[in-house]
């Protein structure tokens, strides 16, 4: 670890994830001294500790293992952030928190003119960790109204891993936590440990050029499903989903609108809020006939065995 530029030095910090690209930070919290004071965020100098996300990601490098550290503090954006450096790692300032909280403290939300698009659009593999996101995206559109997209109309992302992340409503108007659509391929991305709560039409939202999803120890309250399905550009074919284990609802929120489409997948080991005739659109015969085969699962009546 070297230790000749100074204890805050960009030399001076090693990734958690070991050797790799450079560090980046991300501060706007330049309003007053003492919420930097003694903290090891630098100010913002757009060399290495950026006011903006978006510039923190220009400056990053594909394939290089970049990693970019997000001050705690609200982030607020008049256009969409672009998530398109491949291999790059995203972190909110943890502050000791539990991941329940920290997302909320370290938030990207949409300014109140900003009503069409999401606050993050991803379209290459990434990890983000520990951030919030608020959209006032009023598109009504299949995937549009959400306030993260990975992939989109026309494009894919391969290889996304969020974790410890929070969508929450926060009263704004868009009707989608995450989106998951592929105008081109999206595929082997995981979405684990995070929070959706609000008035959603749905948690997630899955369509198109989609496959090798995973979704698993997600928690999902006072939204209509916790997961919903538009077409699949192969009828469902290679989508091999799954689902599991270890996605909450919380009643009244339901498992999962798979509107008809087939899919096919494996959704087990989860806790839906809400007893089994009513937890997904469909009953969970037909659920499977569809191609998503449910495996212990547990529901709000006590049944265990999805019979």
């Amino acid at each position: 670890m070297a230790t000749g530029r100074g204890r805050y030095s960009e030399d001076a910090i090693v990734s958690p994830f070991g050797p790799g690209g450079r560090v980046f930070y991300v501060n706007t919290n330049t309003a007053g001294a003492a919420r930097n004071a003694d903290r090891p965020w630098y100010v913002a100098d757009e060399t290495i500790c950026f006011a903006t996300l978006q510039a923190a990601i220009d400056a990053c490098v594909s394939s290089r293992g970049d990693i970019i550290y997000v001050a705690r503090g609200g982030y607020e954006v008049s256009e969409t952030i672009n998530v398109n450096k491949t291999g790059i790692s995203i972190i909110g300032q943890t502050f000791g928190m539990p991941h329940e909280s920290r997302g909320e403290y370290c938030s990207i939300y949409a300014a109140a003119a900003f009503t069409d698009g999401p606050v993050l659009t991803i379209t290459d593999g990434c990890y983000i960790s520990g951030l919030g996101f608020a959209s006032r995206d009023v598109d009504a559109t299949f995937f549009g109204g959400a306030a993260v997209l990975i992939g989109g109309a026309a494009a894919g992302a391969y290889g996304v891993h969020m974790q410890y992340c929070r969508f929450p409503k926060w009263g704004f108007t868009n009707r989608i936590g995450l989106s998951i659509a592929g105008g081109a391929a999206t595929s082997n991305c995981c979405i684990e440990d995070c929070e959706f709560e609000g008035a959603f039409e749905s948690g997630i939202y899955v369509q198109g050029a989609v496959g090798h999803i995973t979704l698993r120890r997600n928690t999902f309250a006072l939204c209509t499903y916790a997961i919903t399905h538009g077409d699949f550009t192969d009828d469902g074919v290679n989508t091999q989903m799954l689902y599991g284990p270890g996605n909450v609802t919380v009643s009244p929120t339901r498992g999962i609108d798979t509107n008809s489409k087939a899919c096919l997948g494996t959704v087990f080991g989860n806790y839906w809020g809400t007893a089994e005739v009513a937890t997904h659109d469909l009953s969970v015969d037909n659920t499977e006939v569809l191609g998503l085969k449910c495996v212990g699962n547990y529901y709000g009546d006590e049944e265990r065995d999805d019979e």
